[in-house]
């Protein structure tokens, strides 16, 4: 698979500004190390996919990464008893009650402790087959992407979304649970706390669907929807 080649055909197609970034989820740091420079500064998983898009390559642990919620979420680090019995939401005002977060977590994409670090590299410049593919886009692009989705077997975009864990439990995780594509509008850390612009949503794509999309994209676009 051409990875320069699909990033070039979504940019093209969405005349998308910033680069689709390609997420890889490894077991083990040593393989990381291996293939991507280690962030050498704190960062929020969000803040990292958006300055993937911006161009940078790295990989971060449960070192480097600052959000707890997603480092959990994500499988960098044990599930927790507050997170896991809703506490933790309640608490954080996310939702009413207890039970209610209990629900909320219970119903949230998130893996428990099976990776030691994540990479963030643009995909045009990716050096090792991503998990996820994520793009950071206008709602007009983003519509562009679900009329792909939809051409080849006519399958709706069931999406699912809760406003809490948007970039890592939304976009990553599930993308790669279900192998289906996701949208997320933000969280309360990546809207207060990133970079994400306030007319940013993101999609993730599984990588298996990534040529799919692109092929019918390149049918699908409406340029005059792209800006």
């Amino acid at each position: 698979m051409n990875f320069k080649e699909h990033s070039q055909i979504i940019k093209d197609c969405l005349n998308l500004k910033n680069n689709p970034v390609g997420v890889k989820l490894f077991k083990k740091e040593d393989e990381a190390k291996k293939l991507l420079p280690k962030i050498n500064n704190k960062i929020l998983h969000c803040q990292g996919i958006i300055n993937a898009s911006n161009g940078e390559s790295f990989y971060g642990t449960v070192n480097e990464l600052k959000c707890e919620t997603a480092i959990q979420i994500l499988g960098l680090k044990a599930l927790n008893e507050d997170l896991l019995n809703g506490s933790k939401f309640n608490k954080m005002n996310v939702t009413k009650t207890q039970n209610a977060g209990k629900r909320l977590i219970k119903n949230t994409a998130k893996l428990d402790k099976k990776l030691e670090a994540i990479g963030y590299m643009p995909l045009e410049n990716v050096v090792v087959k991503p998990d996820v593919v994520v793009i950071l886009g206008k709602a007009k692009q983003i519509f562009n992407l679900i009329r792909a989705n939809t051409y080849n077997k006519g399958e709706r975009l069931e999406n699912s979304v809760s406003g809490t864990q948007s970039l890592c439990g939304d976009i990553i995780i599930n993308t790669y649970l279900n192998n289906k594509l996701n949208i997320s509008y933000g969280c309360i850390g990546s809207r207060l706390a990133s970079d994400l612009k306030d007319n940013e949503i993101a999609i993730g794509i599984p990588i298996s669907k990534l040529e799919e999309i692109t092929t019918s994209l390149k049918i699908t676009k409406i340029p005059a929807l792209t800006e």
